[in-house]
């Protein structure tokens, strides 16, 4: 009989806390809007929680230590946790609600969505009545009741999809586990800390200076800070700057991001390299296109640049594709009828059956397939479509457990991909208002629950027992976060007027997709060659890259940097890449591998200093009603 080494309790605690971190998320964004906790691949939310339940459970081992919990009981609960993060912000609830409203909320006779774009959207999808959208954004008129009514019928329709695209993301992890952590052996920085964290029995962080060191740098400049944001006479530390470069048409940005830097100081030499060098390269690219004028192509969303989005995007393909072709045997090996041996190694390392999760990523595709066609696409743009975004959530979460990532996104998303490759004339009003749909869950992805689910089955590989628990408690912790996000979000707007909250996500991002798909009915165009041609070259230098990298140990790029180099979030913290490079470089240079392994502790502490004094203050500004103030963005 296997050993039970989950329990009841571990999952109600897990579920208490996502529900925390599902509805305070949004509460956060929609009245305090202080410093973000669930934004990005960091999950502040988690490690601000999983730092004060150390604590906690420290000190009942001391005075109760058979209530105390254990280390796989501490994991389970961080991996829920971890998924929750996921969810409320970008990764779906924030995008879901207001882009299902704003259509109809934004639509107006200047920009004529009401002729060319919602009667081409399945009414079943939106919201319709008129007046529940008006006052979700303007706040409920006194005497009048939440239209819960009108959001039913949507939410019935995307309910299925959002969980279907969550269940295939999963059991993808479940089938790349083994060649990710243990063939390759990746890095997945982001586990560092919640696991220095959970067993501090073993580590004794808690009792390292070092650690205390890190966390009270970041931890007092944040409150430093916070105190101006109360107090302007209070002189404030400013943490980013910025040079005008190539005649004042770009910035090159200085920004210290201490989880950047606490992250990067574990992802390899070369690596870490690779992504301050490619950035500063790809900004001089971007600097001759803006001076010689090649860079004025047209608007394409979440991408600054489509020449450098393009090019990224190809060699994103190409690292995908890699990265299959080196997985063929293990991959091969799951489609095979199973010896007696893998499937006892299969039930004592992974959360599912391999079985399980092949066939669940093939009917999960499909599903999403036949939901993509209902809501208006052609078939054949519609597998596209599928194959585009899982090709980029995949290549995102390698990016994020292998390089430290923790906050980037696709250089090109999904839809756009589809509408250059096709053309918006053969798509059609129905087929790009479809795609529009699509930015509620494959547009600014900046966190997902694939990547959570990756780092959270890293954290597993030193557990023995049965992990099966571990599925369930994921999938326990996507519904009552989503659950407690929605109805939140909903309830807040209609209490504030959700015009009035997060600017980006009430305001921008609602009209973000549909203004591209305005754009795009309005001069319909054909297949975009010259944007293929451009992905071609940057696979091609990729694919170069790759090669001379697996031929030769000298080669000092990793083709990942060249891949993420131009996304926005890159360019804000490559400074911070370059920190962590370079002490990580000086350290081994003159203190050796025992002054590097020491050091783990400072920059830890780096990090949840930050999450710690971030959290902190939202609560504070809870109480004192104030709002805005944002101490750390990244």
């Amino acid at each position: 009989m296997r050993e039970k080494i989950f329990t009841v309790r571990s999952v109600v605690i897990g579920i208490l806390l996502s529900v925390l971190i599902g509805a305070g998320n949004i509460y956060n964004r929609i009245v305090i809007q202080g410093s973000y906790m669930a934004l990005d691949f960091t999950t502040p939310s988690a490690i601000f929680l999983i730092f004060w339940l150390t604590l906690g459970n420290l000190f009942l081992k001391k005075i109760f230590p058979k209530v105390a919990l254990s280390v796989p009981e501490m994991i389970l609960i961080y991996i829920m946790m971890l998924v929750s993060c996921a969810i409320p912000t970008m990764g779906l609830t924030l995008y879901l609600i207001p882009l299902i409203s704003g259509a109809k909320y934004y639509a107006s006779p200047q920009n004529q969505w009401d002729t060319n774009i919602i009667p081409h959207i399945k009414k079943h999808l939106i919201v319709q009545d008129e007046n529940a959208v008006r006052w979700f954004y303007e706040g409920l008129p006194k005497g009048e009741r939440i239209p819960w009514s009108a959001w039913i019928q949507p939410l019935i329709y995307w309910t299925p999809l959002i969980l279907t695209v969550f269940l295939v993301m999963i059991f993808i992890m479940v089938l790349l586990r083994k060649q990710w952590v243990e063939n390759e052996k990746l890095n997945y920085p982001m586990t560092k800390v919640p696991l220095e964290l959970i067993n501090t029995q073993d580590t004794n962080i808690f009792g390292n200076k070092l650690y205390w060191l890190g966390f009270a740098i970041s931890f007092l400049l944040g409150c430093i800070n916070g105190l101006h944001f109360y107090f302007p006479l209070f002189p404030a530390i400013p943490l980013v700057n910025s040079i005008p470069i190539f005649r004042r048409t770009i910035p090159l940005i200085f920004r210290i991001s201490f989880p950047m830097i606490g992250f990067t100081y574990f992802v390899n030499l070369p690596l870490s390299f690779s992504l301050w060098f490619f950035c500063l390269f790809t900004t001089v690219e971007q600097g001759i296109l803006n001076i010689t004028g090649l860079a004025r192509m047209e608007w394409l969303p979440y991408t600054p640049n489509a020449v450098l989005g393009w090019q990224s995007f190809g060699g994103l393909l190409v690292l995908v594709f890699y990265g299959v072709w080196v997985s063929r045997k293990h991959l091969i090996s799951i489609i095979r009828r199973p010896s007696s041996q893998q499937i006892e190694y299969n039930r004592a390392n992974e959360i599912l059956p391999y079985s399980v999760a092949f066939w669940g990523v093939c009917i999960g595709l499909m599903l999403i397939f036949l939901w993509m066609v209902m809501s208006g696409l052609a078939p054949v743009p519609a597998l596209i479509t599928i194959f585009f975004a899982f090709i980029i959530f995949i290549g995102i979460t390698r990016a994020v457990v292998e390089g430290g990532i923790a906050a980037t996104r696709a250089p090109v998303i999904a839809p756009v991909a589809t509408a250059s490759l096709f053309g918006s004339s053969r798509l059609g009003p129905s087929g790009m208002a479809a795609l529009g749909l699509m930015f509620v869950y494959a547009s600014d992805v900046r966190t997902f629950v694939m990547a959570s689910v990756a780092n959270g089955l890293k954290m597993l590989e030193d557990i023995k027992g049965n992990k099966r628990w571990i599925f369930w408690a994921i999938g326990i912790s996507i519904i009552v976060t989503l659950a407690s996000s929605i109805w939140t979000t909903i309830f807040l707007g209609y209490k504030y007027g959700a015009i009035n909250a997060d600017n980006w996500f009430f305001v921008g991002g609602p009209q973000y997709p549909w203004k591209y798909i305005a754009e795009q009915l309005k001069h319909p165009s054909g297949t975009n060659w010259v944007y293929i041609g451009i992905m071609a070259a940057g696979a091609a230098f990729t694919g170069l890259m790759q090669f001379m990298r697996v031929r030769f140990l000298w080669f000092p790029f990793h083709p990942l940097g060249f891949v993420f180099s131009s996304i926005m979030m890159t360019n804000q913290l490559w400074f911070s890449i370059f920190i962590a490079w370079i002490s990580k470089v000086l350290l081994l240079k003159y203190g050796g591998a025992g002054v590097y392994e020491r050091g783990k502790t400072f920059f830890i502490g780096l990090i949840v200093g930050q999450f710690v004094v971030n959290g902190i203050w939202i609560i504070i500004d809870l109480f004192t009603k104030r709002s805005g103030n944002i101490i750390f963005w990244a």
